[in-house]
């Protein structure tokens, strides 16, 4: 029997730049909660398949995240953090063993095993950095990594398209760098694409396949709506939410073609390019990250939020929907693995359904993905890494199904048509107003200000200021970040992302005043050399990546 189609499981992994830049809660904490709890498991679980399963997953890696996990530092920082966890957990034996309470004991043990067990690995097979074991992934076949834009920046909403091309083409030879080949996937930060348009200056900007073409890339990924029109969501119940002057009322709003011109199972070439854009299965993906029904839900899987008093570990289980956090019950991993193996069979199900049904209106060249943050496996979902395993044994072993890299499928069955993409994300609304909205605006003022300032940089800076020019840009990079936008408009740390962008901001000015004085003081050297060691990345970026090519993408 021939293949229904083609399965992607496609893991968005990416953190913003958290070393020194604090730790609990947030900071490195981040990069060593992500280690532990995802990026070790998961490359530990997708070594271990069979050899002879047919089976990988399409992982985008951003490149600021590669270029910490490439650090001695952090791979050092990561082994303390799982020792710390493993001296945690065993001190709570002891104290749940004080109180008489076996189960908290043995469930403590678990854990003191668990982080003995990843540590094991950290030691076995990570000899240099922790991009090792993605690089092994890569080269065995069980993973396409991909890159995307150097910093994660929002590139729809950069003025100057000097400033996304240098996250484009910083993206690309970081990955040249640190994996030895060149990526044929892009993965556009929050989904967010735009199309060709005019700027204030009447200048005819490219849309931004124009920009991955001229680097080689071969696709990226695009939010369903893009490409099937319809209506998306219009949440407006959290401030902020609208962007200044909108005035659309809430309910659905319509985005992208007319409805069902489109369809996500097949990827097309956007516009005349040669560059093939693909979109999510919302039912496929939704199965998962829906809050109503989600497997991450059920109430045997462990509770992220409720952490003990003393060690922070997390010894609960959801226990069931609105139950208060004092109110849960003790976690069973044994219960929890139960679950796991249903949700990987009905999900492996979901699948074969699916590609099924696209099978019969597009053939066996139908491609279908479900895309998720790599994060919500093993960190926010613990037992999601186990989960993966199993549903890629299941599909892996079915011979309807080909489970592939993005990139062979293209190679087996290219775009036969092209579509016209509209400004889309997969943030609420399906458009711009998670990252710009009357809590964000004057951040997108800043940078606006900034760009051509980089600009003019580029091309004023005496030979002796290289260096200074160098982090000026790392610095403006970092600034651009969507994630800071993305914490001041949730909450979830708005503070926190406030002040990151704002320090950025102030290390670009002062590094800016140095390049264009007559002299630099011994002071100004020192404060070049703490900047370059506290925002270290990126050591091969150029000078002319930088300059001024508004309505060119290359």
């Amino acid at each position: 029997m021939p293949p229904l189609g083609t399965f992607a499981f496609v893991l968005h992994t990416h953190l913003p730049y958290s070393r020194n830049a604090g730790r609990w809660p947030h900071g490195e904490e981040w990069l060593y909660e992500a280690a532990s709890e995802t990026y070790i498991p998961l490359a530990e679980m997708l070594l271990s398949l069979p050899a002879d399963l047919r089976a990988s997953v399409t992982m985008s890696m951003t490149p600021v995240l590669v270029e910490q996990l490439a650090s001695s530092a952090v791979l050092s920082g990561a082994h303390e953090y799982i020792n710390d966890r493993a001296e945690r957990a065993t001190s709570d034996i002891s104290r749940f063993e004080k109180q008489g309470d076996v189960g908290m004991a043995g469930l403590a043990s678990y854990y003191r095993d668990w982080y003995l067990a990843r540590g094991a690995a950290l030691s076995r097979t990570l000899s240099d950095s922790l991009v090792t074991p993605f690089r092994d992934l890569q080269a065995a076949g069980r993973a396409e990594i991909i890159t995307s834009g150097a910093t994660h920046a929002f590139l729809p909403l950069l003025s100057r398209d000097s400033s996304v091309y240098s996250q484009v083409k910083t993206g690309v030879e970081s990955y040249r760098s640190h994996f030895g080949s060149d990526p044929a996937g892009f993965w556009l930060p929050e989904c967010a694409y735009r199309p060709a348009t005019v700027d204030a200056a009447g200048t005819r900007r490219p849309g931004l396949e124009a920009f991955l073409e001229g680097q080689g890339l071969r696709f990226f990924f695009v939010e369903s709506h893009a490409v099937t029109g319809g209506t998306v969501p219009d949440p407006s119940d959290l401030p902020g939410f609208y962007r200044l002057g909108q005035t659309t009322p809430p309910g659905q709003r319509p985005i992208g073609g007319p409805a069902g011109s489109y369809v996500t199972a097949r990827p097309y070439y956007v516009g005349n390019s040669s560059v093939a854009a693909i979109a999510r299965n919302q039912r496929l993906s939704q199965q998962v990250w829906s809050a109503d029904y989600g497997y991450p839900g059920d109430r045997h899987y462990r509770e992220f939020h409720r952490k003990d008093d003393v060690s922070g570990l997390q010894y609960w289980a959801i226990t069931g929907p609105g139950v208060d956090l004092g109110s849960k019950q003790p976690y069973d991993p044994s219960a929890a693995a139960a679950r796991v193996s249903d949700h990987a069979r009905h999900f492996a199900a979901r699948v074969v359904e699916e590609l099924a049904q696209q099978n019969q209106q597009h053939g066996p060249g139908a491609l279908v993905t479900a895309v998720f943050d790599t994060e919500l496996f093993g960190h926010w979902w613990f037992e999601g890494v186990q989960w993966l395993r199993q549903v890629l044994l299941l599909l892996g072993e079915d011979q309807r199904i080909r489970i592939m890299p993005v990139r062979e499928h293209l190679d087996q069955f290219p775009p036969d048509a092209a579509v016209d993409l509209p400004v889309s994300t997969w943030g609420a609304g399906g458009d711009d107003r998670t990252w710009r909205n009357d809590l964000t605006q004057d951040l997108w003022d800043t940078l606006h200000r900034l760009e051509p300032w980089v600009e003019d940089l580029a091309t004023r800076y005496s030979p002796d200021r290289q260096e200074w020019f160098l982090q000026a840009a790392r610095e403006f990079m970092l600034a651009a970040s969507s994630d800071w936008p993305f914490l001041i408009t949730t909450g979830q740390a708005a503070s926190y992302g406030r002040r990151r962008f704002e320090s950025h901001v102030e290390r670009f000015e002062l590094l800016r005043r140095m390049i264009l004085a007559d002299t630099v003081s011994p002071h100004g050297r020192d404060y070049l050399q703490q900047t370059m060691t506290k925002d270290e990345l990126f050591p091969d970026l150029q000078p002319e990546w930088f300059t001024a090519r508004q309505g060119c993408a290359t």
